[in-house]
């Protein structure tokens, strides 16, 4: 992938939203709405709040103040993004990117466009395709990991968290740091572990039932069944 685009979420130049921001708001809210995007990712790792005031955002983009302001506040009105007024005696504001986005397409036209632009088609490794209000799976998966490995953390295993909450569906984590407790391991290696081994287990147990029989994984059959000892 393009090193430019490694940290910007490519789908939502494919989702539609380019086009219905320059022509509904303002012919420079698609470039005005992606410095937003991209000060987000600069200071969260999730979406969150990010301080509007402190943007530098008429240099790079080039947009005069009075014209950015209307522009913020409309897309406040759309939807795209929520605004919280802090300030007392001044204007003082935070946004926070919506999520979910509004977006033109739908999920099923979204896949196609990504899969033609050899990009993920997953809806849950899309940056403000899913609902974050509450706890988010990355704020679940950083919860269960302070609880079983304790508050060491790094880059690397940030990037793991990452992979595994997008990987695995909510029982199953808990379910494998809930093992790593039990075992007194605090290793993530080790939990990786069980959490793809525990995901081939319930495959296995899934297609057992299927009338047509399925090839089972290397080192498994079916009780009473061929391949059985």
């Amino acid at each position: 992938m393009d090193e430019r685009y490694l940290r910007f979420p490519r789908w939502l130049e494919a989702s539609g939203l380019p086009e219905k921001l320059n022509q509904e708001v303002d012919p420079q809210a698609w470039l005005f709405f992606r410095r937003l995007v991209e000060e987000d990712i600069a200071q969260n790792l999730f979406p969150d709040w990010v301080d509007y005031n402190s943007l530098n955002w008429m240099s790079s983009c080039g947009i005069h103040k009075e014209l950015g302001d209307k522009i913020f506040e409309t897309l406040g009105e759309k939807g795209l993004i929520e605004i919280r007024d802090l300030g007392e005696s001044a204007e003082f504001y935070q946004y926070r990117i919506a999520s979910p986005l509004p977006i033109p397409k739908s999920p099923e036209e979204m896949a196609e466009v990504l899969e033609q632009l050899n990009l993920p088609t997953r809806p849950e490794l899309w940056r403000y395709w899913e609902e974050t209000k509450g706890e988010t799976k990355y704020q679940r998966i950083l919860r269960l990991y302070e609880k079983t490995c304790g508050l060491k953390m790094s880059s690397r295993i940030i990037e793991d968290l990452v992979e595994l909450a997008e990987q695995y569906p909510s029982h199953q984590l808990e379910k494998g740091f809930s093992a790593a407790r039990e075992e007194g391991v605090t290793a993530l290696g080790w939990i990786r572990k069980y959490l793809k081994r525990a995901r081939k287990d319930e495959r296995v147990q899934k297609d057992w039932g299927r009338p047509k029989g399925v090839e089972l994984p290397e080192g498994y059959s079916i009780p009473g069944g061929e391949g059985t000892d």
